[in-house]
């Protein structure tokens, strides 16, 4: 079967999704979700399961806030399973499969050796608008990455980072994060121009492609190689 990826909801639909990946991160994601909230938008956070395991309370905030939770692997490394580890701990503590998965660095190879990212109750989601926001240190770039992007329209998913990608907790939790100043104005000119802001559960996703290997795949690791491999010859 074919890994089917999605980068965009209905085009006649006036809804764009904001996701977040890499969370939860206490106070950024705290902050980012408070912004949202106090304009009665909705995002989709794609977490990390060693982050809910080390900050289930964090988590647990997301979904009361009335946002969608979606997998982004446990350890953000291209490890075998590493997408149904997280699923256990997500489902766990939310008592429901997740609907939605996005791979680490898009590296779209972990999923082919995943049962979970290969079955047909998940939604494998890229984005159509990346403004490469974890390589941003003036919100305004974040802002016009967005607002400027070709593609932003209808149905978009914008790929954003409610955290840097860090092992050291004392610098992942006290490091600034541009993409928390650059929120209010992005929210606001989205909703000014008629968008509503919703999760990944409220909108249409359409128009899956097949996907492909491109160089990204030099993100995955020995093992999984030769799994894929050892697929390929099985299916020969």
């Amino acid at each position: 079967m074919p890994l089917m990826i999605y980068d965009h909801g209905r085009r006649d639909e006036m809804k764009i999704a904001l996701t977040f990946d890499d969370g939860p991160n206490p106070p950024r994601t705290d902050q980012i979700m408070q912004i949202l909230e106090s304009r009665g938008a909705r995002g989709t956070f794609f977490v990390l399961g060693k982050w809910v395991e080390r900050w289930p309370e964090a988590f647990m905030r997301i979904l009361n806030g009335g946002h969608t939770e979606a997998n982004h692997s446990h350890l953000h490394h291209a490890h075998q399973r590493d997408f149904d580890h997280a699923e256990a701990v997500l489902s766990n503590l939310t008592g429901r499969p997740t609907r939605h998965l996005r791979a680490h660095y898009f590296n779209y190879f972990t999923c082919l050796v995943s049962p979970l990212a290969m079955s047909d109750r998940i939604q494998v989601v890229d984005s159509d608008v990346n403004p490469a926001d974890w390589d941003k240190t003036d919100p305004q770039d974040i802002i016009d990455g967005i607002l400027g992007h070709p593609s932003l329209g209808p149905g978009s998913i914008i790929d954003l980072h409610d955290s840097s990608e860090t092992e050291d907790d004392g610098l992942r939790l006290a490091r600034p994060l541009p993409l928390v100043d650059a929120m209010p104005k992005i929210v606001d000119e989205l909703q000014a121009q008629g968008y509503e802001l919703v999760g990944l559960d409220d909108m249409t996703l359409v128009d899956p492609v097949v996907w492909q290997p491109d160089e990204r795949g030099m993100y995955a690791s020995p093992e999984i190689q030769a799994e894929i491999r050892s697929l390929g010859s099985a299916s020969a």
